[in-house]
């Protein structure tokens, strides 16, 4: 607990204290006023009374006001410290593909390689500034749904857009992974809606799988499209996501709890708000290897 914190713990003591030494001052004052009037026990007894009824009133009210200022303290103090996290993961997730990426060109610019390493440093470097691309569009995502902007509306193909999200995290330190895409799909399937911010949704489904799975498990996406809409589900195998944390894992900068892998906390959060905006849903369970199973589903017109 923070200075803040003590600072009104301490003032709500002092205001009780307060106002029971009142109290108990207009108490015997009552009792000292009825005395000198002769007045009778009953009368001062009624009196009390209504000091009693109306000093646990106010101190009711009282006590409300202070716990709701407590708890959007408290909150106050979460944010900051949720807010304080995501700038130290953000500067990690930023530098780190830059400088992967810097590495590669420093290697190109100084040395002599044959085609096969120059085309591997490339890769290197292009994997780096994707990886840079994808973090910096989540923080632009993010603002975009604090200020409230619509999505754009369009015509695509989302599987087209599902295979660049797949070719995007087949290079750089994903590049040994298994992808499968499995398509149920018959017919082509066209949606409306946004589908950059799609596609960055399902990326950030795509690159968790390949983050919290071992390097031995294949992912798989699975596409099935009904009437009504479209399903994509990913599946990995990694431990899962437990169920008493699948709803905190959807809100803003938070992860999972006792994770060692570094992130910003915005990934799945951002993939349920855009999903949302196309009047759509995320679900996360457990697939029959222990793993994450998060299908998404949106309707063919936002």
């Amino acid at each position: 607990m923070g200075t803040r914190g003590w600072l009104t713990l301490l003032l709500g003591i002092y205001i009780l204290l307060q106002f029971l030494w009142w109290a108990s001052l207009l108490v015997r004052q009552q009792r000292q006023i009825f005395e000198l009037n002769n007045a009778t026990d009953e009368k001062l007894h009624q009196a009390i009374r209504m000091i009693i009824g109306e000093g646990l009133v106010f101190f009711g009210l009282l006590s409300l006001g202070f716990v709701v200022i407590w708890r959007s303290l408290k909150r106050e103090i979460e944010q900051a410290r949720k807010e304080r996290h995501f700038l130290l993961a953000v500067t990690h997730e930023l530098k780190t593909p830059i400088a992967g990426s810097q590495i590669a060109i420093d290697s190109l610019k100084k040395h002599e390689w044959d085609e096969d390493t120059k085309n591997l440093l490339l890769d290197d470097a292009q994997a780096g500034l994707t990886r840079l691309e994808q973090r910096v569009e989540n923080i632009l995502q993010n603002n975009r749904l604090i200020s409230g902007k619509q999505m754009a509306k369009e015509m695509f193909d989302p599987k087209s857009i599902i295979t660049k999200v797949i070719n995007r995290h087949q290079v750089g330190p994903f590049q040994d992974r298994k992808i499968e895409l499995k398509d149920a799909m018959k017919n082509k399937v066209q949606l409306e809606g946004d589908s950059d911010a799609l596609s960055l949704a399902w990326g950030n489904l795509l690159e968790n799988a390949l983050k919290y799975s071992p390097s031995n498990e294949s992912v798989i996406i699975s596409l099935s499209a009904a009437e009504q809409g479209l399903s994509v589900n990913f599946d990995d195998g990694g431990d899962g996501i437990p169920a008493d944390q699948r709803q905190n894992v959807l809100k803003k900068f938070e992860r999972l709890r006792d994770s060692e892998s570094s992130g910003t906390g915005l990934g799945l959060y951002l993939a349920d708000q855009i999903l949302k905006m196309h009047k759509g849903h995320l679900l996360i369970e457990t697939n029959d290897r222990g793993g994450a199973s998060i299908t998404t589903w949106i309707p063919k017109s936002a």
